[in-house]
């Protein structure tokens, strides 16, 4: 422990080895002279610019260097500016069309793009796996995901869902159904008066990802009934100013997300429709907050109950959002991937979404958008960071649910939400040298991978499809 020995300027453990004399301070055969270097360049690098003679280094004896070259092969160094950035694989444009849970036998179909993003798990986002559940009428189902939460919103049909962890918990068309980790499979059995649908989305890629496994719940078992939603929707649009709102729809949540700056929009109910649902306590009421964190300020004191982000779960986001008819709702973006269920749009279309990296000259619309149609029952993801507005051409209301991964983003101060004006903002005044850097800048094509699902759930080739330039 002698610092003066050791040529340290920092306090040796007690199990440091004894040290050698100034002299003797060898340095090993895997960390040479050389390999350290000794010009002028690279001394500076050395703590305190201290001669490469007092350089503290393991010595030959402390080393397995059969195990030093196995770590230190695993390392990588890289230049910053030109990593900062990685290239990585584009999330792509997905349509998921409603045909595929609309027919055929009791399955899963899976929203697979691992080969598109480059995981060599399933996923449909680096976040999120989603997929339909196609359950025949008086079948059943299992499902199983090593997730910390997994959401069920019932497209259609009634039934239930049971766990030897959760119990069971009914369900019908509309009804959202959120579980903690489960590691037992849910059984999801389907009326057997009729065929039922499920939209599924789990956040087990990134636990793939990170190579772990839950071992405790992080929110409880938690049901939003279709009737709930609705009244909340329909409580909302008669707000003053709610037309001028960039989304017109209530964010749901649940209590273990819940914060000081906002109230739910109604008071957790239980729902007992069945004994053994009242006995698990497993279809508590979630928690419902207008879209776009305009809800009501909270009476009381400060004290926060949740983790303050307001959304479905600690890592999921859902937003029940209306488009009325004959009207549109302006772009905004965020850095969370969505996968839009479109629960409702007109038969004779008319309903779409314009999505884009960009906005135009106006700083109010999409700049050479993909237009993605809705039709009842679809999904389609918009990639993280995109604009992307919503427009209503049909005579009736249209419906939307966007799952993302937001939950997580939010807690991180990373989801960077942003609403496009409707209104143009007055253009700064451009001196010639910015007018030519933003035309050679406008020149250079842009190109976004739109990947379409076909009716077995296979992804078709990609193609690259020109959006800007």
């Amino acid at each position: 422990g002698d610092t003066a020995e050791c040529g340290s300027t920092a306090r040796c453990p007690p199990n440091h080895p004894p040290a050698r004399s100034q002299s003797s301070v060898a340095i090993s055969r895997l960390r040479s002279r050389s390999q350290l270097g000794e010009s002028k360049e690279i001394s500076k690098l050395r703590p305190g610019n201290m001669p490469i003679t007092e350089v503290p280094c393991q010595l030959a004896h402390e080393i397995n260097e059969d195990y030093e070259t196995a770590v230190v092969e695993e390392g990588r160094i890289y230049e910053y500016t030109s990593a900062a950035n990685p290239a990585m694989k584009e999330i792509p444009v997905m349509f998921h069309p409603a045909e595929q849970h609309r027919s055929g036998p009791t399955r899963v179909i899976p929203f697979d793009l691992s080969k598109n993003i480059g995981v060599p798990y399933p996923c449909s986002s680096p976040n999120l796996m989603a997929s339909f559940l196609r359950i025949c009428k008086g079948e059943q189902l299992s499902t199983s995901a090593r997730a910390t939460s997994q959401a069920f919103y019932v497209i259609t049909g009634k039934g239930s869902s049971h766990s030897d962890v959760h119990g069971e918990i009914p369900w019908a068309m509309g009804d959202m159904v959120v579980l903690p980790r489960c590691p037992s499979e849910v059984r999801h059995t389907s009326d057997a008066s009729v065929d039922s649908a499920i939209y599924w989305v789990t956040d087990e890629p990134l636990l793939r990802y990170l190579g772990v496994s839950p071992t405790e719940d992080i929110f409880k078992p938690t049901v939003i009934r279709r009737e709930q939603m609705l009244r909340e929707v329909e409580k909302i649009s008669h707000e003053e100013g709610s037309e001028h709102r960039n989304r017109m729809g209530i964010l749901l949540g649940t209590k273990a997300t819940e914060g000081p700056s906002c109230e739910p929009y109604f008071p957790i109910r239980k729902h007992h429709s069945t004994k053994s649902e009242t006995t698990v306590g497993a279809a508590a009421a979630g928690e419902v907050s207008e879209s776009e964190g305009e809800g009501k300020p909270k009476s009381g004191g400060d004290e926060q109950q949740g983790s303050g982000t307001l959304t479905l779960t600690p890592t999921l986001w859902s937003l029940l959002n209306v488009l009325p008819a004959h009207d549109h709702q302006q772009p905004h973006r965020h850095n969370s991937v969505a996968l839009d269920l479109a629960v409702y749009a007109s038969p004779k279309g008319g309903v779409y979404t314009l999505m884009g990296p960009d906005l135009d000259e106006t700083g109010t619309r999409v700049k050479n958008p993909i237009r993605c149609d809705w039709s009842t029952g679809s999904v389609f993801l918009t990639p993280p960071g995109w604009w992307h507005s919503h427009h209503n051409e049909s005579d009736e209301k249209a419906w939307v649910l966007p799952m993302q991964d937001a939950g997580l983003y939010t807690y991180q101060r990373t989801l960077d939400i942003r609403f496009a004006p409707a209104v143009a903002e007055a253009t700064p005044v451009q001196t010639e040298d910015e007018e030519l850097q933003e035309s050679a800048a406008a020149s250079k094509a842009k190109t976004a991978v739109v990947v379409a699902m076909n009716t077995d759930g296979v992804v078709a080739e990609p193609s690259a499809v020109q959006t800007s330039g």
